[in-house]
């Protein structure tokens, strides 16, 4: 007989167990635990009965980029490795055959489509979820008492979820819908709060809101990029020349890198790589697993770290430092915002968030002022490194007579 196993799980989550719920959503802002708790709720349900769990992004070019280190993390701490076995694509319970699988619905909808009786179908980070994905989700996960959760941080009015969801409520009598912040999460800890205050105190109150308390996005005047970008699918013409910026992570913060080109007075983000806690030796082959051509072109980097330029280049890589000094972060935003518009594929989810967060500083007043934030940046900062041989010359030449 198999042993019970006891998950202490938090009210607002207790009715996901509900499968009357078709939908259950878990919406808010940082710090709330919506995730893990999530992974609660599923190790629990695979643990008692066989569930087929599909776990699911709009975009997952690889396994390290879903939900599996949540789930394996949460497996280890609860003390459950003897219920489950993790492998590298998949996590099966050991005693009832529940298993767990990890897709990206962009680009697997067929595989998806593949499985068989599919039990439940979590998306996470659903805030860049597309409409095109969820209508094909939504008959797709078809089975008796079948269920879909939900989880996001709210960031536009207009996207999918957030519509069907929030805008839309009425329609969804069979949904149970919680709106989730850190004030809700009892394990909430002391590095937490201290971002949290800090937050409060230098960003845009808007941005705080939306950070912290789950808001929408409001268009704010402290956003560095506001109204100068957008989200689409990027189809690159034959004939561009990529541009490569990485900006080399220190402690935990994050090494961030990009490609982008340019066309017809518009900047075209495709790919970016972003993780904390890489090792030196790591960043080039892990870069170059996330971003297509990262071996074959210049790439233009952080020169603060010569020695892990240095480094990179024994490895093959085109590596060289950036020119950087005095303006030069307000000269690269300012160049920046010179294109007419940024367009960002929605695979670069981080950079979706970086250009959503960068923001100036607001003085007590709420006034904005020129001081810029630092953080939110990393990809930025990347960004600017990428483009600095255009930014050194005269653009007007390059539009004229191409890459250099």
């Amino acid at each position: 007989m198999v042993e019970p196993i006891k998950i202490d799980i938090f009210k607002w989550a207790q009715p996901f167990f509900d499968k009357s719920n078709r939908y259950c959503v878990a919406y808010g802002g940082r710090g709330s635990g919506k995730s893990t708790t999530i992974a609660h709720v599923l190790l629990l349900r695979a643990y008692q009965e066989t569930t087929v769990v599909v776990c699911a992004r709009e975009f997952q070019s690889a396994i390290k980029y879903s939900v599996h280190l949540i789930l394996k993390q949460e497996i280890e701490r609860l003390g459950l490795s003897h219920a489950f076995t993790v492998t590298n694509d998949e996590i099966r319970c050991n005693h009832n055959g529940s298993i767990f699988f990890f897709k990206g619905v962009k680009n697997n909808i067929d595989s998806i489509k593949s499985i068989p009786s599919i039990d439940i179908m979590w998306i996470e980070e659903a805030d860049i979820l597309s409409r095109d994905s969820w209508t094909v989700i939504t008959p797709t996960i078809r089975k008796l008492n079948s269920q879909i959760f939900i989880s996001f941080n709210p960031r536009n009015k207009e996207d999918c979820v957030y519509q069907e969801f929030i805008g839309n409520a009425q329609f969804y009598p069979d949904a149970y819908i919680v709106k989730v912040n850190w004030r809700d999460n009892p394990f909430f800890n002391e590095t937490l709060e201290k971002e949290r205050k800090r937050a409060q105190q230098t960003l845009d109150p808007a941005l705080y809101n939306h950070v912290w308390e789950g808001g929408t996005l409001e268009h704010s005047d402290a956003q560095v990029f506001y109204n100068k970008w957008i989200v689409e699918d990027v189809v690159e013409p034959e004939g561009t020349y990529p541009y490569y910026g990485l900006d080399f992570g220190y402690s935990v913060d994050q090494t961030a890198a990009v490609r982008c080109f340019v066309k017809d007075d518009n900047l075209y983000i495709t790919h970016e790589f972003y993780k904390t806690n890489v090792e030196i030796d790591d960043i080039g082959r892990k870069c170059e697993e996330a971003i297509p051509g990262f071996k074959k072109y210049k790439v233009i980097a952080d020169s603060a770290r010569p020695e892990t330029i240095s480094f990179m280049k024994r490895q093959g890589y085109i590596v060289e430092g950036a020119m950087k000094g005095k303006g030069s972060v307000e000269d690269g935003i300012a160049f920046i915002r010179s294109f007419n518009k940024v367009i960002i594929d929605p695979r670069c989810t981080n950079t979706i968030k970086e250009f959503t967060m960068y923001s100036y500083k607001t003085d007590p007043n709420g006034d904005v002022t020129t001081k810029i934030v630092d953080a939110y940046n990393h990809i930025c900062d990347a960004l600017r490194y990428s483009l600095e041989r255009l930014m050194k010359r005269n653009y007007a030449d390059y539009k004229t007579l191409g890459q250099w």
